[in-house]
């Protein structure tokens, strides 16, 4: 009885680790709790072949001890939020595909990663990001795919049936909408002043529209929205939002998942163990631990005292299982090969929607660029990542580009040479974004033709007066950096 009501729970909890290969206490965590999922993030990724074994491994373990098979699940998304970017084809962000105009190259880039789970065995992506992007301060930024929830629909539903071709589930997020919000749920909780009608007119479209392309799961976002739950209690712990809204109401029925629970918009609240009785007993399916084997433990005896003394139903416990089982049902996947993953062909894509995307997008009285070459002075801010999700990105564009053209680097508030013509000025999501766009300006001001390149969300490129040129590059990576070089040579 005992073991039973383990797997019962164990199904419902996702748990990540560190390491290229499963460590000890991780199969001692599956072996004595009877986890029934995994989840990866870049610090397992290596090489196509290791995590090709490592995914082998982890369904071996945790099949031989709960007999059914697990969701391996990754935060793939596109752009920034990419745990395989190292050794896979770079893809262009979600909100550069959205500036292309096209939802193809969403299915299009959907499908390319679900090939490349599918090869080395992940079965579970969590992507897309549906959030529409109705403040451009929020932290979720070139994540999204739109400024309006019909395009953010529209898209994110093409990249879901992409991704879902291959074979591979997708993962809707973050229910019900973080694109309002500029606190970044890693380190606050966000809250959404809407009404109900508001709601329904903007966050509700896109995920509609998710559901409606057959997407097979929904995370949850850690967000107080009074007007759906008027207690003032997160989504994620809310049986008004994840039970009567997403399932009764919207009509949902695959696998409904938690963000992370050790996030600080939750465990401020509830720490990890009530934080996650809540969000399952509120009808979640499985709720996301990713850091820590002894917390999972942890959560895991909580909830067996929880369903003891009658905190948890029995009743529903056994309702979703057999839910999860019902749909772990399409798995395994029969795994692809190393010609899925990071192929020419792939990357060709990548780079054909990267290059449709970026573009020059204001010119002063509609001049061409300016020669850019050995006596142009090339300045601005370092790539930083976007929010706690992204991955790192240690690049630093004018150093690249002053060694491209055999021009000169200088610093945001150095004076350039005399009889410098030409300077291209960098900006992005970053504490020094201020004094870059400060410094075109300058520039401009000094009678130099400036292009500033904006590697990001259309925010950060205010301010900038009518003189200077503007490229639009969404994104700030070497494949968005190469097209922009790419551009500025023509």
């Amino acid at each position: 009885m005992i073991e039973e009501m383990r797997i019962k729970i164990g199904q419902r909890l996702v748990v990540g680790f560190d390491g290229l290969e499963v460590p000890p206490e991780y199969v001692e965590l599956v072996k004595q709790y009877k986890v029934g999922n995994a989840l990866l993030f870049r610090r397992n990724v290596k090489s196509y072949e290791q995590l090709k074994a490592l995914c082998a491994s982890l369904r071996e373990l945790i099949v031989g001890e709960t007999g059914i098979e697990p969701f391996i699940m990754i935060d793939e998304e596109c752009g920034g939020v990419s745990r395989l970017a190292d050794i896979a084809a770079e893809t262009p962000c979600a909100l550069t595909i959205g500036s292309t105009g096209d939802t193809e190259n969403a299915f299009q880039i959907g499908r390319l990663i679900g090939e490349e789970l599918r090869a080395v065995g992940i079965n579970f992506n969590l992507a897309p990001v549906m959030d529409v992007l109705t403040n451009p301060a929020t932290a979720l930024g070139n994540r999204s795919f739109a400024e309006t929830p019909e395009k953010a629909g529209e898209f994110g539903a093409a990249y879901v049936r992409g991704v879902q071709e291959t074979g591979v589930f997708a993962c809707a997020k973050h229910f019900f909408g973080l694109g309002d919000s500029a606190v970044d749920s890693h380190l606050g909780l966000p809250i959404l002043n809407k009404t109900a009608e508001e709601i329904e007119a903007c966050e509700l479209v896109s995920f509609r529209a998710a559901i409606k392309a057959g997407v097979k799961g929904i995370m949850s976002a850690h967000l107080v929205c009074p007007a759906f739950e008027p207690e003032g209690i997160p989504g994620t712990v809310s049986r008004k939002i994840m039970t009567g809204l997403l399932r009764d109401r919207l009509g949902f029925e695959g696998i409904s998942l938690t963000d992370g629970m050790e996030m600080n918009a939750v465990m401020d609240l509830y720490g990890i163990e009530e934080g996650t009785r809540r969000a399952l007993a509120a009808g979640v399916d499985i709720a996301l631990i990713c850091h820590s084997e002894e917390q999972a433990a942890s959560a895991s005896e909580y909830m067996y005292k929880a369903i003891e003394n009658g905190q948890m139903d029995k009743d529903e416990i056994e309702q979703r299982f057999a839910h999860i089982v019902e749909i772990k049902k399409a798995l395994p996947l029969p795994m692809g090969d190393a010609a899925q993953f990071g192929s020419v062909e792939q990357k060709a894509l990548a780079k054909k929607i990267m290059s449709e995307a970026v573009r020059v997008l204001h010119a002063p009285e509609g001049k061409p660029l300016p020669a850019v070459n050995e006596s142009t002075v090339f300045l601005g801010v370092p790539a930083k990542a976007a929010s706690f999700a992204s991955d790192d990105v240690p690049l630093d564009a004018a150093a690249v580009c002053a060694e491209t053209f055999r021009g000169k680097q200088i610093g945001l508030e150095e004076t350039a040479p005399v009889g410098t013509k030409t300077a291209v000025v960098f900006l992005n999501k970053h504490p020094d974004n201020g004094k870059a766009v400060q410094a075109a300006c300058r520039l401009a001001g000094e009678g130099i033709q400036t292009i500033a390149a904006n590697m990001n969300v259309p925010l950060y490129a205010e301010g900038l007066p009518e003189t200077v040129w503007q490229i639009a590059a969404w994104q700030y990576d070497e494949l968005a950096l190469n097209t922009v070089i790419e551009l500025i040579k023509k």
